[in-house]
């Protein structure tokens, strides 16, 4: 038996030698082998935070430094910009929400609002708020245009002035007193303040176009003209005024031809912004002079543009004038005794033809002056009256008409 297992074993092949193995570990993805890492780092971050809020569970952020959370200081600020009081209560309360956002800290959603408000309350003091929200949240660009809207409008305006100081922009904010490119779109447009020309030219750039942008002045309600002034022999400027909504008010406004300058003149509302594109007609190039200036053409008894304001007059000659075809003066008096009261509007420049309209104490219309059709006429007209009564009298130019004019009520 032993010999015949050792033949079996003979028989047997060899066996394979034996393999190694060795076992081979996948290595995972970086973020999965260190996760944890990004939750410790938020931990660490929010830890100040979370440590506040567990020791003082009414923690509020601190409040924003020069923020003007008065409403009384926006209706203030309305009613001398534009003359009327503000009837907004929409927007009233969209500037106490963003002032609410404000002070917890919510400071992109008190941006959203605010920039809501400025559409129809566009006063300093919600773009002194905007720029300030806007620092607030690191957007340095858009915080010097709000600061820039705000001084557009109060060139002096102490809020902005004091944040522009300890925010160290006031070099940025005060417009040159040249051009400055680019300025090609009305994104890039470049602000001008009343009766500050700025120096600009139209380069040798394909389709060179400078824009600009101003707000028209507070009340009273004034002419103000834009004037493009040649400074070249080659330049034949062309000129566009638009309004915030884009109309085009000016039509195209072309100088006679190079060397010539353009000029229009309106008379806008207190307070309304506009935008002016300057080019070269036909691709002439060159310098020139923008300026935007009030010309005072109101007279002293402005603004009563409507009975509400209506100038009193107690028993005086009055010299005032119509502005423009929009203008109408609106004044009142007081008749000691009933009976008949003179009165007579004399034009003194040549263009105007005057009209009368007069109101009893109610405010409601009693009746209108003698129709006249020639240009610089006089007009004379009788009313009776009741003693101790307010009376109403509305000058304005027929035809559009206007012009000087005195008015006398005896």
């Amino acid at each position: 038996m032993p010999e015949d297992q050792d033949l079996a074993d003979a028989r047997r092949l060899p066996s394979e030698p034996r393999r190694n193995r060795t076992r081979r570990h996948r290595r995972r993805p970086a973020l999965l082998r260190y996760w944890w890492i990004i939750p410790t780092l938020v931990f660490i971050m929010a830890a100040p935070w979370i440590w506040s809020r567990i020791t003082n569970p009414f923690f509020k952020p601190e409040p924003v430094a020069g923020y003007i959370s008065d409403p009384a200081q926006l209706e203030q600020e309305y009613l001398q910009l534009t003359g009327k009081p503000l009837q907004d209560p929409a927007a009233m309360q969209q500037f106490d929400q963003a002032t609410r956002y404000m002070q917890v800290g919510n400071y992109a959603d008190s941006v959203n609002v605010l920039e809501t408000v400025a559409k129809t309350l566009a006063v300093p003091a919600v773009f002194n708020d905007l720029g300030l929200l806007y620092m607030k949240i690191d957007d340095g660009p858009h915080a010097v245009n709000a600061f820039r809207d705000a001084l557009a409008r109060d060139h002096d305006y102490p809020p902005v002035q004091a944040n522009l100081k300890s925010l160290k922009l006031t070099a940025a904010m005060e417009p040159g007193s040249t051009e400055l490119e680019p300025n090609d779109t009305s994104q890039e447009a470049n602000a001008i303040w009343l009766d500050k020309p700025l120096e600009a030219v139209i380069g040798p750039n394909r389709g060179d176009l400078d824009c600009y942008w101003f707000i028209a002045p507070r009340p009273p309600r004034d002419r103000i003209s834009i004037q493009v002034s040649n400074r070249s022999i080659t330049l034949s400027p062309r000129l566009r005024v638009f309004d915030s909504s884009g109309k085009l008010l000016s039509g195209l406004r072309e100088a006679s031809g190079p060397g010539a300058s353009v000029r229009f003149d309106f008379s806008p509302p207190p307070n309304s912004f506009y935008s002016i594109k300057v080019d070269g007609n036909s691709g002439t190039l060159g310098a020139y002079t923008l300026s935007v200036s009030s010309l005072r053409a109101f007279d002293i008894y402005e603004p009563n543009d409507d009975i509400l304001n209506a100038t009193h007059i107690p028993g005086q000659s009055v010299s005032a004038n119509i502005m423009d075809a929009d203008d109408t003066d609106f004044f009142s008096f007081t008749s000691p005794v009933s009976g008949d009261v003179s009165i007579d509007i004399t034009a003194i420049d040549a263009t105007l033809i005057p009209a009368l309209a007069t109101f009893g104490p109610d405010q409601r219309n009693i009746g209108f002056g003698p129709e006249l059709d020639k240009p610089g006429a006089s007009l004379h007209h009788v009313m009776k009256v009741e003693a101790n009564k307010v009376y109403y009298l509305q000058v304005f130019g027929k035809h559009e008409t206007t012009g000087a004019y005195t008015l006398s009520v005896k």
